[in-house]
């Protein structure tokens, strides 16, 4: 990633299922029988993380990308927290990015969706929390992918089967 401005930025990266037209799905913490015995229907579901979950997601800030190579595992890395390594404008930067561990089964036709964001997209703990914490974000980022620049997804796949 690359930015034009300052000499950091914050990362954040969230893996959602969609359905085969494309929109993202939920999944509900409330049984199905308990919201049709209150007589409320899914999308009356306030939309924050202790009632609905819409998938992992993990974070980085760029000047703190440094990874310890004896705790980090192939698909976990672990930050070494060192000294501050800021980045220039217009520097490209590789930034590897560990995210929960999360399980998803997937129906024919439904798609995995990765979205890459400079604010936080999970869902906040409670409804006074939303847009409570403002990244120091400053000008525009950039994902940089194909050619020169290997941007990949690393996923772990399981059979349920």
């Amino acid at each position: 990633m690359s930015t034009d401005q300052g000499n950091d930025l914050d990362v954040y990266i969230q893996l959602c299922k969609a359905d085969a037209n494309g929109q993202i799905l939920h999944s509900y913490n409330i049984p199905q029988h308990e919201l049709d015995k209150a007589g409320m229907t899914r999308d009356k579901v306030p939309a924050v993380n202790t009632l609905r979950y819409v998938g992992p997601t993990g974070m980085l800030r760029a000047s703190r990308r440094a990874q310890d190579t004896v705790l980090s595992k192939p698909h976990a890395p672990q930050l070494a927290f060192g000294a501050p390594e800021p980045i220039s404008p217009g520097e490209v930067t590789k930034l590897e990015i560990g995210m929960w561990a999360g399980g998803m089964i997937f129906e024919k036709g439904e798609k995995l969706v990765l979205k890459v964001s400079g604010h936080p997209m999970t869902l906040a703990e409670f409804d006074i929390l939303w847009g409570s914490y403002q990244p120091a974000n400053k000008g525009n980022h950039y994902v940089h992918f194909g050619g020169e620049y290997q941007s990949r997804l690393e996923l772990p796949l399981l059979s349920a089967v």
